[in-house]
């Protein structure tokens, strides 16, 4: 999106177009003439950086003229610049109803509209208010398709949106949302492919919608166009951490070392990546770093780690932490650390009874149930240490019970390809079948369950079973919807049962997450 947007620029362009001259207003002539020349005055002062001499003469033009597109624009883009989005966006709101046919009668339309409601979509999304933003990114690229800001500011507002908190999205789906964001950014990346903030913002759309390869991609051209953005270097870091741990690693210390030092997800992956290097001196140093700057960064750490870093004593990170406790009842590895802490402290009832607490909270938790366990028979509580105790057995069975499950769905995997590389679909179809019977009751969104049923679904496509094939493709979509190598296939398979619409659109979106993005 737009930011700080130089005022300059705008009396430059609101010169160059007249400032309204031509237009019929509801005025005297000699007022109409006043008001111009109030205008021009006004232009004049703010190019020569003389806001407040400029700002009450701006004021008076809208106050006889309340629909004056130009002057409005002009201050909703000093409101913007001061950092007063309510303020932009009342007057950024007057600058963009200045145009069209539903303009009222009187109004003086700003000269670019397009560039009017990308502005006034930065400041609605500034101010919070992100569906009517979006809505104005809209509204932008319909007067002017090829904006490079107003692209940008709807792949980031649609990617804010699609991974927004609490109920779903009220505009669109998440996947529609990601599939906007997407191409939002493609295009943007089409207009300016040599500068950074095209290919960062598909770098992040193509990570919330899960496509590493493109995010990883998208990042690394980010950091070649802008060697020195560390955002851009943040952004390989984050993108790599799986598949290129050393990469990220420098990627990661090279964002610090140029001044990113406020962004607590930086300060995760570098401790999760120096663990990686069994730096666990500089791990711990770098997740410190992170509770110090967001508490709630407690909830992604290992275990192991925040149960050093409580254990260290540092009265500044407990007094977070406790506090964050407190708050949030839900901040399970917050309260699971301190917990172990008192426990190992001596506090054996605050100890048990927080434990306590926890283990209603997680009731198949092997270790809250461990360390419950040993709270209570330090506590004397010989009947209930034991009832924990049988839970804790009955916890571990069903473990043991989840992973010979998994072992062997693993097997029924290999045989299954192995199968349908020997040419045989049936054996690989009945494999694949068993595969999916076995996860039944493991809920609909269970890890992995989206590539079975892409793999059962290619199989079936193999042996000629369009229909089935498709019917299994579109089951694993939704749970992975920008998955290319499912959405190819789903769209060989409709095109063959003669659904050219469906085809159509899985193809489209398959070139959405194209990863060769240079």
């Amino acid at each position: 999106m737009i930011r700080r947007l130089s005022v300059a620029a705008l009396c430059a362009w609101t010169l160059g177009a007249g400032v309204g001259v031509g237009v019929a207003i509801t005025l005297p002539a000699g007022s109409q003439t006043e008001v111009r020349d109030r205008m021009e005055r006004a232009l004049s002062l703010l190019a020569a950086e003389d806001t407040e001499r400029a700002i009450p003469l701006l004021l008076s033009v809208v106050d006889d003229v309340p629909f004056h597109g130009p002057a409005r624009m002009q201050l909703g883009a000093l409101a913007v610049e001061r950092g007063e989005w309510e303020v932009a966006a009342d007057h950024l709101s007057a600058a963009v109803d200045s145009y069209g046919p539903e303009a009222p009668e009187g109004a003086i339309p700003v000269q670019r509209p397009g560039l009017a409601w990308a502005l006034y979509s930065d400041a609605l999304a500034e101010a919070g208010r992100l569906e009517d933003a979006f809505e104005a990114t809209g509204r932008s690229l319909h007067i002017a398709p090829t904006y490079l800001p107003a692209l940008l500011g709807r792949s980031n507002l649609a990617r804010r949106l699609a991974a927004r908190e609490g109920a779903g999205p009220t505009i669109e789906s998440r996947e529609v949302l990601l599939e906007t964001s997407l191409a939002a950014a493609t295009k943007a990346r089409e207009q300016a492919p040599d500068r950074p903030a095209p290919w960062t913002a598909l770098a992040l759309a193509a990570d919330e919608a899960g496509i590493p390869p493109l995010a990883q991609c998208a990042a690394r051209v980010a950091a070649d166009v802008a060697p020195n953005d560390p955002r851009a270097l943040f952004l390989v870091a984050w993108t790599s951490v799986e598949s290129a741990p050393e990469e990220a690693l420098a990627a990661a210390e090279r964002a610090l070392a140029a001044g990113l030092r406020d962004e607590p997800a930086l300060w995760m992956t570098l401790g999760r990546l120096r663990a990686f290097r069994l730096d666990m001196e500089g791990s711990l140093a770098a997740y410190r770093e992170a509770l110090r700057l967001d508490p709630a960064s407690a909830g992604e750490m290992a275990s192991v780690a925040l149960d050093a870093i409580v254990a260290g004593g540092n009265p500044e990170l407990l007094a977070l932490l406790e506090s964050r406790a407190a708050r949030r009842p839900d901040a399970l590895n917050t309260r699971f650390a301190l917990a172990k802490v008192a426990l190992r402290e001596g506090k054996v009832e605050r100890a048990a009874g927080e434990l306590v607490r926890l283990a209603e909270t997680a009731p198949d938790h092997a270790a809250i149930l461990t360390s419950l366990h040993a709270a209570l028979r330090r506590a004397g509580d010989a009947p209930a240490a034991e009832a924990v105790l049988a839970r804790l057995e009955a916890v571990k069975a069903a473990e043991a019970e989840t992973w010979e499950r998994v072992n062997r769905a693993e097997r029924d995997r290999g045989r299954a390809r192995d199968a349908a590389a020997d040419g045989d679909p049936g054996e690989a179809l009945r494999l694949w079948e068993r595969v999916l019977n076995g996860r039944e009751g493991t809920g609909a969104d269970s890890p992995g369950l989206a590539a079975d049923l892409a793999e059962y679904g290619f199989t079936l496509e193999r042996a000629g079973r369009h229909r089935e094939a498709l019917a299994a493709l579109h089951r694993s979509l939704a749970l992975r919807p920008f998955d290319a190598e499912t959405l190819s296939a789903a769209a060989r398979a409709a095109r063959t049962l003669g659904d050219g619409e469906t085809a159509d659109r899985y193809a489209a979106r398959a070139l959405l997450t194209d990863f060769d993005c240079r």
